[in-house]
């Protein structure tokens, strides 16, 4: 097995380890640090450094993480929580700072999972950095002369998280960018909605995100969602085929998703 795919394997063997359903009930109603955190205070160069790695290595548990997490910025949280909990118990502050982590771990995660499926089944180069992800790439493919920012995110319908001005446009090197969608609804979920749908827009938008969680993703026994190979490869084709072609301008999630359905439609039998 190669490099790639063993640590595709080891990430996500820590990943069903995770046990979502204590967690969702401990800390996802917890939301008392919701103010912007300061540079010094961003969780994302941590994460980073211990669950994105080029070889298999022993992924640190939440609460492992989160306690060197915290140790490491006893300063910086000192100054913060003077300026905002005053006066507040520190188990106070510890846990909404834990459950502020962890959501923002959890989203990163899922967006490692995508990376590391890339390495072990692409050729295209794959760029990732808490840098780059702070400007809001979660990903740059190098094709050619072409530069293609990936932003993978959870899916959304509502219309005002889908106008353009969402898109990364913070640096002159991207020539564009492609939103890859993930869903946490169940494929039964999405076929209920489809048939219940009275508009066709919104049955085309359910049927798109039907597709998305049939057939490019699955979930592990602990029910993190993750992607199944075809999604990266697909990707990298749309990729290549555009390059070729010389057309340019950014991809809404569901744009990409009516080109990898149409691709994965025209491939039906074949081997990918």
């Amino acid at each position: 097995m190669k490099k790639g795919l063993r640590t595709l394997s080891a990430f996500e063997q820590f990943l069903e380890s995770i046990p979502l359903d204590r967690y969702r009930e401990e800390l996802m109603p917890v939301k008392t640090v919701e103010q912007d955190l300061p540079p010094e205070l961003n969780p994302l160069p941590a994460i980073y450094s211990a669950f994105w790695v080029e070889e298999p290595v022993r992924f640190p548990d939440y609460e492992e993480f989160f306690d060197g997490w915290w140790k490491e910025h006893l300063g910086p949280l000192d100054t913060f929580i003077r300026r905002y909990f005053w006066g507040c118990s520190h188990e106070f502050v510890f846990q909404g700072f834990k459950a502020r982590l962890y959501r923002t771990m959890i989203s990163v995660l899922t967006q490692f999972h995508f990376g590391y499926s890339w390495r072990a089944y692409c050729a295209l180069p794959l760029e990732t950095s808490a840098e780059l992800d702070m400007k809001g790439i979660d990903g740059l493919v190098h094709c050619g002369n072409v530069t293609v920012a990936l932003q993978i995110k959870k899916e959304t319908y509502r219309s005002e998280a889908r106008g353009p001005g969402r898109f990364a446009r913070r640096r002159a090197t991207v020539d564009w960018v492609i939103e890859v969608p993930y869903t946490i609804v169940q494929v039964d979920e999405w076929r209920t909605k489809v048939q219940k749908a009275r508009m066709p827009e919104t049955r085309g938008l359910y049927s798109l995100l039907m597709f998305l969680a049939e057939r490019m993703q699955r979930w592990l026994p602990n029910g993190f969602v993750v992607f199944q190979p075809e999604y990266p490869i697909l990707v990298e084709r749309l990729i290549h085929e555009r390059v070729e072609s010389g057309t340019h301008g950014d991809w809404a999630w569901d744009e990409t998703l009516q080109r990898l359905r149409q691709k994965s439609e025209s491939l039906e039998g074949s081997y990918l």
